[in-house]
């Protein structure tokens, strides 16, 4: 009985990973001003090799809130969507990372996405 609650839950944990991917995978050959227009403007854009960008979105992510109302350890969700020079959607990345999105590095963005082109 407990391998059969171990496997299901693996499967239900599985679905829900690849259903994540295929959400921003279908905005692959999309173009960036339908992107603005369901998410709205991006927290930062960056600019390299003059005709590409990479639009950031930003979501702050709070784990825990105690009984005082202050709330608690929190972290950053970045979605990152590379856009080429005709304004379509080339690429996409995900991270959680602890610093705010000033503080975002434009050569770690750029150079991480010739990891992940799809």
């Amino acid at each position: 009985m407990k391998k059969t609650l171990l496997l299901m839950a693996f499967f239900a944990l599985m679905s829900s990973c690849s259903n994540a991917s295929k959400a921003h995978d279908k905005w692959i050959g999309e173009s960036k001003q339908k992107l603005v227009k369901d998410w709205g403007f991006p927290v930062r854009i960056f600019k390299y090799d003059q005709d590409n960008e990479v639009f950031l979105y930003a979501d702050q992510i709070f784990t825990d809130k105690d009984d005082s109302g202050i709330a608690g350890p929190y972290y950053w969700r970045y979605s990152y969507m590379y856009v080429n020079k005709e304004g379509k959607i080339f690429s996409w990345r995900n991270e959680n990372q602890k610093f705010p999105p000033q503080e975002v590095d434009f050569e770690k963005v750029v150079g991480l996405n010739a990891q992940r082109v799809k």
